[in-house]
C-alpha cells in the first residue's frame, strides 16, 4: 500500500473513531431546539424535525456499524469511504430542514436556529476535518438552506445574516483544510518514521546476522562446524583458568585418524570430507557439554576435558577409550564401507604453560601412539 493511501486509510479511521461525538451533540441539540420551542406558533413542526433528527441518528448509528464491519473484514477502500461520506450527508440534511424553519420566525428563534447550526458545523471542523468529503458532505446541505432562506429575504437584517453565514462558512473550510493539512502532515511524519525505524531494526538485524556469521566463521571449522585452533586456543586458557580457581584438572586429548588417506585417495576428496564430518560428530557424543571438541588440522582433532579430579589420568584414559571405540564400526561412505582408526596423544595441562606449548606436547605423544600401532594411546612427558 502506498504512503497516501496509508494516510488516507489512518484519516479514515480517525473519522469513524470520533463518530460518537457530533452523534451525541446531535441528539443534545435536536432536543433542546424542540424544547425550546414548545407551545410557540411552529412547535409542532420544530417537534417533528426532531423526530427526523432521531430517526437519522439511529440510521447513522446503524450504518457506521455497518461501515466498520466491512472495513475489519474487507479492509479500507476509497468507495467505502465515499459511502459513508453519504451518510454524513443525511444528517446534514437534517440539520439544514431546521434553517426552513426560521422564514417569518421570531428574532430569538432565529438566533437559536443559526447558533445551533453554526455549533454544529464547528463540531464537523474537529470531527470531520480528517477527511475533508465528510465535512462538505454535512456542512454543506446544512448551511446551504439557511443562507438561501435569508438571502431571498427583503429583510436587509437577513441579507447580512446571509452575507455572516456565507463569510463563517468559508472560515469554516479554511480551517477544516488547515486542520486537514495538519493531520495528513503528521500522520506522514508517522509512517515515515515508522518505516525509517522499521529499516533501521531491518539493517540493524542483518548487520548483526552478518556479525555472527562471520564471528562464527572467524571460529569454526567450515566442514565440521567444531571450534578451529583460535576458537580452541580461547577455550583452553578457560578452562586452565576455571582449574586455577576450583582447583581442579585439565587434559588434552590430541587426535590423529589412521586410515584417512586410503579414503581420500580411493574415494575421492568429497568422501574424505564427508568422514571427517562423521568422525566429528561420533566424537561430539562422547564428551561432556561443557568439554570441547576441535578440528586443528586436516585430520587432527583435539579435545579439552576440564574441571577435572586433581588425579584426573584414569578420566582422561576412560575418554580416551571411548574415543577409539567410536572407530569400531565401520564408516558408511557413499555407500561404502570405510575403516577408520585414531591415535590420541595425552597430556594434564600444568599451570603456567604457553598454550602452544601444551599442543605441542599433546601432538608429540601422538606420534608417540602411533609409534606403538594405530588406535593407541600414549601421554606425553
Amino acid at each position: 500500500m502506498s504512503l497516501q493511501a496509508r494516510i488516507d486509510e489512518a484519516l479514515f479511521h480517525r473519522l469513524l473513531s470520533g463518530a460518537r461525538i457530533p452523534l451525541i451533540g446531535s441528539a443534545f441539540g435536536g432536543l433542546l431546539i424542540a424544547l425550546s420551542q414548545w407551545g410557540s406558533e411552529k412547535g409542532h413542526l420544530f417537534l417533528l424535525w426532531c423526530s427526523v433528527v432521531y430517526a437519522v441518528i439511529v440510521l447513522r448509528v446503524w450504518l457506521l456499524k455497518r461501515c466498520q464491519h466491512r472495513l475489519a473484514k474487507h479492509g479500507f477502500n476509497y468507495p467505502l469511504a465515499y459511502r459513508y461520506c453519504l451518510t454524513l450527508a443525511l444528517s446534514g440534511l437534517a440539520w439544514g430542514a431546521l434553517g426552513l424553519l426560521v422564514k417569518d420566525a421570531p428574532p430569538m428563534t432565529v438566533i437559536i436556529v443559526i447558533t445551533a447550526i453554526q455549533a454544529m458545523v464547528m463540531g464537523g471542523v474537529v470531527t470531520m476535518a480528517s477527511c475533508i468529503p465528510a465535512f462538505f458532505a454535512f456542512s454543506l446541505p446544512a448551511m446551504l438552506p439557511t443562507v438561501l432562506v435569508f438571502s431571498f429575504s427583503e429583510n436587509l437584517s437577513s441579507l447580512i445574516m446571509a452575507v455572516f453565514s456565507v463569510i463563517f462558512y468559508l472560515l469554516m473550510i479554511g480551517i477544516a483544510y488547515r486542520f486537514n493539512q495538519s493531520l495528513r502532515q503528521a500522520t506522514r511524519i508517522s509512517f515515515e518514521n515508522e518505516d525509517l525505524i522499521g529499516s533501521l531494526k531491518d539493517a540493524y538485524h542483518k548487520i548483526s546476522a552478518q556479525n555472527q556469521e562471520l564471528n562464527h566463521v572467524a571460529h569454526h571449522d567450515v566442514l565440521t562446524g567444531l571450534p578451529n585452533r583460535k576458537l580452541l586456543s580461547l577455550r583452553l586458557q578457560q578452562a586452565i583458568e576455571l582449574g586455577r580457581v576450583k582447583r581442579t584438572g585439565t587434559a588434552l586429548l590430541y587426535l590423529d585418524l589412521d586410515g584417512f588417506k586410503a579414503v581420500n585417495d580411493q574415494l575421492g576428496h568429497e568422501a574424505g570430507d564427508l568422514a571427517l564430518i562423521e568422525v566429528a560428530q561420533r566424537l561430539s557424543k562422547v564428551i561432556r557439554g561443557s568439554d570441547t571438541l576441535a578440528r586443528v588440522g586436516g585430520d587432527e582433532f583435539v579435545i579439552v576435558l576440564s574441571d577435572l579430579p586433581e588425579q584426573g589420568k584414569s578420566s582422561v584414559e576412560m575418554v580416551g577409550q571411548k574415543c577409539l571405540m567410536v572407530f569400531e564400526r565401520d564408516f558408511q561412505i557413499q555407500g561404502a564401507a570405510c575403516r577408520l582408526g585414531t591415535s590420541i596423544g595425552l597430556t594434564m595441562c600444568k599451570d603456567g604453560e604457553a598454550i602452544e606449548q601444551l599442543l605441542s606436547a599433546a601432538d608429540k605423544a601422538m606420534y608417540q601412539a602411533k609409534l606403538l600401532g594405530c588406535g593407541q594411546m600414549s601421554w606425553a612427558v
